[in-house]
């Protein structure tokens, strides 16, 4: 899907009661829904349900919708507020998957042992990531992996721009104290 469409076109659609560009937003967006509250959550299955909790709720409330100024914090909001109210009622947390972790260079399999090495950097990188207190994990991921910027997600949050920053050195800090003692073997303080 071509990442020039016309949103505030697609609201008026929607608001309309056009069930063809209510799908054309769906189709939009969905998969960056998708990424951002699987960070709230466990299982995929309650990922998917809150992301239909989501849109049904936009579905509903589609008259609104051209009054709204930025729709990805919109979305990001609504997503969030339904992901934590699931949250709260179920009480299960999410860990963070590193699936296609940038490794800066360090993929470069030319052996199998180097291949297992990056393997196992890869699953310290993770288990680094998964430890991070969970608002500092879920910032570290709209900025990293959702290439938002701290002012983008400090909207989102409802923080500021200097928690965003705060909670991301916390972030690097902690991922590069781990990558430092895993490359020298010594545990640093």
């Amino acid at each position: 899907m071509e990442e020039t469409i016309n949103i505030r076109s697609i609201f008026k659609q929607i608001a309309n009661d056009d069930p063809r560009a209510f799908q054309l937003f769906f189709d939009y967006t969905y998969m960056k829904l998708y990424r951002y509250t699987s960070y709230f959550l466990v299982e995929k299955g309650v990922c998917k349900d809150v992301i239909s909790d989501v849109y049904l709720y936009l579905w509903q409330n589609r008259k609104q919708l051209p009054e709204i100024q930025n729709y990805e914090n919109y979305l990001f909001i609504c997503a969030r507020n339904h992901a934590l109210k699931y949250k709260s009622e179920s009480d299960k947390y999410q860990k963070i998957r590193l699936e296609d972790a940038d490794l800066g260079g360090l993929s470069e399999k030319s052996t199998p042992e180097q291949e297992i090495l990056d393997n196992e950097l890869k699953k310290i990188i993770e288990l680094a990531i998964n430890s991070l207190p969970e608002k500092c994990r879920l910032i570290f991921f709209m900025v990293r992996e959702e290439n938002m910027t701290y002012k983008e997600v400090a909207q989102i949050l409802s923080i500021s721009d200097r928690t965003v920053h705060a909670q991301m050195c916390i972030a690097i800090r902690k991922i590069g104290i781990v990558i430092q003692e895993y490359r020298t073997g010594k545990k640093i303080k």
